[in-house]
């Protein structure tokens, strides 16, 4: 008997990766109809809401064209009338936030302002309604905008102008600001807001004759300004609310720029260290090329009675073990006439490779500096953690030559910190004055620094800052303020002010020495003397010297300055009492 066995042939199973293929096809495509579905439906939504917008705009600028040319204005409004200046509504299921603007307009057919033909600034209104909406956390936004021009003659009856021109710190027109005008004396309450144009400048014909108009300008991360009502504290304000004359022009200025941050930093007396060189040889110099070493400073080659010119030399890297703050690059160089010598500073990396530290990070670098002393404490320790010092030396005089005698880098290595000190902070900018005539400051307040010896103060307003220590209450004066005091905050900066501060003592001395452009004077001498007392202390990089001790109650000191580069200059008869403060400027 023979068994026969029939194979199965014709049907196979689905494999895995079968499987997995037609997955990700159906996924492809359901995916791609999901997300247009998605795209479709968001389209749909925001179409609706643009159609319930343009619907309200329409059926509100119609009702708006209906109204009598003398009612068209809005409750609280320059233009006085019935319409809401802002309101919700809801259509559709959609919440819309309605906004009307109703301004008058001063045409420059018939001349603007005061040269108006017919001295009448309001010709006729403009109206602006405007519909916000939510769609999906983002806002939407349409806008109608319509003039309303009056049946007769134009008039200003019982009403001026306004003008309010906006500048920043130097004195550039501020678009976009914010200005709100209030007025709780007109027959009906004013608080209403325009927006500066491109000259900055917000314009507001037709506003009722009256005194009393409270005005306030802002921006988005901007400072404030503002007129003053008058106070107990305040009883003469400036700037004063404004009145508005009838068929007058009333103009007022404003001034408001970008916010700063501004950190107090209250410390003890810096560990300080120097690298320096006095060329006894030339085992600190990294490269030269036509210089030597000789007679104590580095000079061009010599040969054979000529000078090779030019040449040039760099030192070996400063290198801090502990680096808090650069100081200063000093040197003495001595470049008789025809000839020339300048030094630069380098930043060096891991590698030995030396660049030129740009203008940007130590001005006039790129072209260099020829004696003196240079303020290096601008550059940041986390980008220029090695430097070094280069100079180029050169003469038309072969026979002459131009000497570097020595140079040196300083630094900080550390200073400590010193917590809890209470700062007092006044501006300069006032806003007005007391009965006893006394200025009422627009900004004084109090900070204490922190652990960490600093005090965090944000979004300051750009102006002359003067700080203060009570000595007897903290137990400590300011010994130096880098930079001086008082000083000044540009706008949008966040910027430092290190206060080294030294145990109090009842009669203190702390003297500045500076240019006649106001910079700091570092390396000057300074003599204080009289009889009794003659001591001399060197400005820091900071441009101060600070006297604190022998000090007495005396209006007979005399001070003498000297700097290289400057003419001296004395002061006489220099009072002492308390801590006390003196200014010596030096000219060219």
């Amino acid at each position: 008997m023979h068994t026969i066995y029939k194979k199965n042939v014709g049907y196979r199973g689905i494999s895995l990766v079968g499987v997995i293929v037609a997955a990700a096809l159906m996924i492809l495509v359901f995916g791609g109809l999901f997300s247009a579905f998605v795209t479709l439906t968001d389209m749909i939504a925001r179409q609706k809401g643009e159609a319930g917008a343009v619907a309200l705009l329409n059926e509100r600028m119609e009702y708006v064209r209906s109204l009598p040319y003398t009612t068209v204005g809005t409750v609280g409004g320059i233009v006085s009338g019935p319409l809401p200046q802002n309101s919700t509504t809801t259509l559709n299921g959609i919440t819309y936030a309605e906004r009307i603007f109703v301004n008058y307009i001063d045409d420059e057919a018939d001349g603007t302002l005061l040269s108006d033909a017919n001295l009448i600034t309001a010709d006729y209104k403009v109206v602006k309604i405007e519909y916000t909406w939510d769609h999906k956390g983002s806002p939407l936004k349409h806008f109608l905008v319509s003039n309303i021009v009056p049946n007769g003659m134009e008039t200003l009856a019982g009403g001026g102008t306004l003008v309010i021109d906006v500048f920043d710190a130097t004195v550039q027109p501020v678009v976009g600001a914010a200005v709100r005008v209030v007025n709780n004396t007109t027959t009906s309450t004013i608080d209403t807001t325009v927006v500066t144009n491109s000259v900055g400048r917000a314009l507001f014909p037709g506003a009722p004759a009256a005194a009393g108009y409270e005005i306030t300008v802002s921006k988005l991360g901007y400072s404030t300004d503002q007129t003053y009502s008058a106070t107990t504290s305040n009883p003469n304000p400036n700037p004063p609310h404004v009145a508005v004359i009838e068929s007058a022009v009333s103009s007022v200025s404003f001034s408001i720029d970008e916010l700063s941050d501004l950190t107090l930093t209250t410390r003890g007396t810096p560990v300080t260290n120097a690298w320096s060189d006095t060329f006894v040889d030339n085992s600190l110099l990294e490269t030269e090329s036509n210089t030597t070493v000789s007679g104590g400073a580095i000079v061009l080659t010599d040969v054979a009675g000529v000078y090779n010119t030019p040449g040039s030399v760099t030192a070996t890297a400063t290198v801090p073990v502990t680096l808090d703050r650069w100081l200063a690059m000093e040197s003495d160089i001595y470049a008789p006439t025809n000839t020339n010598a300048y030094i630069q500073l380098y930043s060096v990396d891991v590698s030995g490779t030396y660049t030129l530290i740009p203008d940007v990070d130590l001005p006039g670098n790129s072209t260099g500096f020829t004696a003196g002393v240079v303020d290096i404490s601008g550059l940041s320790v986390g980008t220029y953690d090695r430097l070094a010092i280069g100079a180029v030396l050169s003469t038309t005089d072969t026979a002459l030559t131009p000497e570097i005698r020595s140079w040196e880098i300083s630094y900080e290595e550390s200073a400590p910190s010193i917590s809890g000190v209470t700062v007092d902070i006044v501006s300069n900018k006032t806003i007005g004055t007391s009965a006893s005539s006394t200025p009422v400051y627009k900004y004084a307040s109090s900070t204490v620094s922190n652990g960490s010896g600093q005090a965090v103060l944000s979004d300051m307003e750009w102006d002359l800052y003067t700080v203060t220590i009570d000595g007897a209450s903290e137990g400590y004066d300011i010994a130096e303020a880098c930079p001086n005091i008082p000083f000044a905050l540009n706008p949008s900066v966040n910027d430092t002010v290190l206060l080294t501060l030294e145990p109090h003592v009842t009669n203190t001395l702390r003297i500045y020495v500076e240019d006649t452009n106001g910079n700091p004077i570092p390396g000057a001498d300074v003599r204080l003397r009289r009889s009794g007392y003659d001591v001399t202390e060197t400005t820091s990089v900071c441009g101060q010297v600070f006297y604190n001790s022998g000090l007495g109650v005396f209006s007979d000191y005399d001070v003498d300055v000297t700097a290289s580069g400057y003419l001296p200059e004395s002061v006489t008869s220099v009072s002492v009492d308390g801590n006390s403060n003196l200014v010596v400027v030096l000219s060219t």
